[in-house]
């Protein structure tokens, strides 16, 4: 259906791939491969849903910044309003473009990864593959043996069942690691009220095997796309 089709410049765009500017840069210069065929017209257009749209190998390459932020607590990923704080606010002007893979709620801390890089971000965004969320979890009630067979084998919610957690409690028993192979809206905070507990605190400290470890509240570090892989 007509209504479908979107201009290859607006796709790569959207994706976080290439701005329309550059993308039209690399269509004038046959970079740019439509279903395995070289793209010429700038007007041409492409279905989403059913078009393989690429850059070819012969062109330059393009080098994509890959960070790791820790995500102080009241701070949003995306503001959803004029004026409260989000993360670029945080970052230095020249990483302000980035766009998060995912996202933590306001009252949630930890492990975001942020780029340029839209078809890394769209791997890590799949739906369809699985990467593992770990949080450490602070709750305001002591975390049974009940609660946790729970939650490790799925709590209904949303119109559907979450995928089994693994569970690791610490000494205290109101604190304790929760993985995740899934990232739906507020998905911990809504398993835990399921089994009777309130979330205190919540950090992600890990993410598709990239850690948190020693970083600081509202710092940063760059990584590699090798650590990606």
């Amino acid at each position: 259906m007509e209504e479908e089709l979107v201009r290859i410049q607006k796709y790569f765009s959207n994706q976080n791939i290439l701005s329309r500017r550059k993308t039209e840069e690399y269509i004038q210069k046959g970079w740019i491969l439509l279903n395995g065929e070289v793209v010429t017209d700038l007007g041409t257009k492409m279905n989403p849903a059913i078009d393989k749209v690429e850059i070819s190998p012969l062109a330059e390459k393009v080098e994509y910044t890959y960070l790791l932020f820790n995500k102080p607590w009241g701070v949003f990923t995306n503001c959803p309003d004029e004026g409260c704080e989000q993360i670029t606010d945080l970052l230095p002007k020249q990483y302000r473009h980035l766009s998060s893979v995912g996202r933590l709620d306001r009252d949630s801390e930890g492990l975001i990864l942020m780029t340029d890089d839209g078809i890394v971000a769209n791997h890590f965004l799949n739906a369809g593959i699985e990467h593992e969320r770990e949080y450490e979890v602070t709750i305001d009630t002591i975390l049974t043996q009940g609660m946790i067979d729970k939650l490790e084998s799925g709590i209904r919610m949303m119109d559907t069942i979450t995928k089994p957690a693994k569970v690791k409690v610490a000494s205290s028993k109101q604190r304790f690691t929760i993985t995740l192979s899934e990232g739906k809206n507020r998905q911990i905070r809504r398993m835990l009220r399921k089994v009777g507990a309130n979330v205190i605190k919540l950090t992600r400290i890990s993410f598709a095997g990239l850690k948190l470890g020693d970083l600081r509240s509202g710092d940063f570090r760059l990584i590699n796309k090798l650590d990606l892989m």
